[in-house]
């Protein structure tokens, strides 16, 4: 037996195991994991409702395009890390809105211009 075999041996269960990592602490793995409430913070503010036309194009554009790349999803967890803090503290300014409904209006159009729907919509299970 090498020197390093027993090294993750656990007495309690018996097992050998490997620790976490400082970054896996407090996580369960992916596949107990339940599903983090995911939304569209800055487009619901703009745009007054999670349930509207633009906000079911936006979703629809993270779900099947930027959750399909790993940059998308670098993406889409820097916007879930920052984005809520954002809106809550500045979701309900006046210049807020008036800074991000023509930026979102356009991304929205584009979108739907590229043949992405604004019919209703049901977040599929992403874990981000």
């Amino acid at each position: 037996m090498g020197a390093g075999r027993n090294r993750y041996y656990n007495p309690r269960t018996g097992k050998r195991t490997r620790p976490k990592a400082w970054y896996d602490k407090g996580r369960t793995s992916s596949r107990k994991r339940s599903r983090k409430k995911s939304g569209c913070y800055v487009a619901t503010a703009v745009f007054g409702s999670y349930d509207c036309p633009q906000v079911w194009t936006l979703r629809r554009y993270r779900d099947n395009i930027l959750a399909e790349t790993w940059y998308g999803r670098a993406f889409i967890h820097s916007y879930y890390a920052v984005s809520p803090s954002l809106v809550k503290w500045l979701g309900e300014t006046e210049w807020f809105n008036k800074m991000w409904k023509p930026r979102l209006n356009k991304l929205v159009k584009e979108l739907n211009d590229r043949g992405i729907e604004d019919t209703p919509y049901q977040d599929k299970n992403i874990l981000c």
